[in-house]
């Protein structure tokens, strides 16, 4: 048993990373290479299905920043692509080893560079911190719990109707106490890291909080924080402004691009 708990702690502490930029603490069962290599597998497939956009002002933009803010990154290991889709769809990420694509429906939010840039950033702060291998991480455990916590209710003396309820119970706890709020520190996280990258990469930082403005008037209506996978845009557009101070001097010691231009 002595033995068995030994192992375990030398595995949780082997798989403890610090993350890069933000300096939180991450437990990864899976390997940076691994993950990169997975990121380019699905960026190739969703690049078969999805119409490109190349040669326009909007594509040349999405280039330039991504080489921005890739050029302030510190990811040597990452090989950086950047594609615009058409779509009206207002979104973007970025998959792990830096494979970034950007829906051309997040231009009339984004308004302006900077605007972009905090989308951009926004995405490629998820691969830096490795988001990725912290989810597969965390659907690992909890299999493994599930399996466990079935196991264990298949024995009980339970009959099946009680059975069929405990796993129900310990399904939404895993999903409303565990994975939903974990994806909220993810955003989080990742505007944090994404507003220090634009920053450094020359973006006016305050440009995120006029970003947040926008966006969170043309969502509309959205879930109960608690049940949503992202931050309330409210929540989200305070956080930032709460940090702007704290990039200042990134952004003052960078080439200061201000807002750029407009898209």
């Amino acid at each position: 048993m002595k033995k068995l708990l030994l192992l375990v702690s030398v595995i949780l502490s082997s798989s403890c990373t610090t993350t890069p930029v933000s300096g939180n603490k991450a437990f990864l069962l899976t390997s940076a290479a691994t993950e990169n290599q997975q990121g380019d597998e699905a960026y190739k497939e969703i690049l078969k299905k999805e119409k490109e956009v190349t040669g326009s002002a909007q594509s040349k933009m999405v280039e330039e920043i991504g080489r921005r803010i890739a050029a302030v990154a510190n990811e040597p290991d990452f090989k950086w692509e950047f594609k615009t889709l058409q779509s009206d769809e207002p979104n973007a990420f970025c998959l792990p080893g830096g494979k970034v694509a950007v829906y051309t429906g997040i231009f009339k939010y984004a308004e302006n560079e900077a605007g972009l840039a905090t989308v951009m950033g926004h995405e490629i702060g998820h691969a830096i911190a490795r988001h990725g291998g912290q989810r597969m991480t965390q659907q690992m455990i909890a299999a493994g719990a599930s399996t466990a916590v079935a196991a264990a209710i298949g024995l009980s003396k339970l009959d099946d109707t009680k059975k069929t309820l405990a796993m129900a119970a310990f399904g939404a706890g895993v999903t409303y106490g565990v994975i939903l709020p974990f994806s909220r520190s993810d955003e989080t996280e990742a505007d944090e890291i994404g507003l220090v990258l634009m920053s450094k990469a020359g973006y006016n930082p305050n440009e995120a909080v006029a970003f947040w403005d926008r966006f969170s008037k043309a969502s509309g209506s959205a879930p109960p924080q608690f049940m949503s996978t992202h931050p309330n845009s409210e929540n989200r557009r305070e956080h930032l402004k709460a940090l702007v101070p704290k990039v200042m001097n990134d952004y003052n010691s960078s080439a200061r691009l201000g807002s750029g231009k407009n898209i």
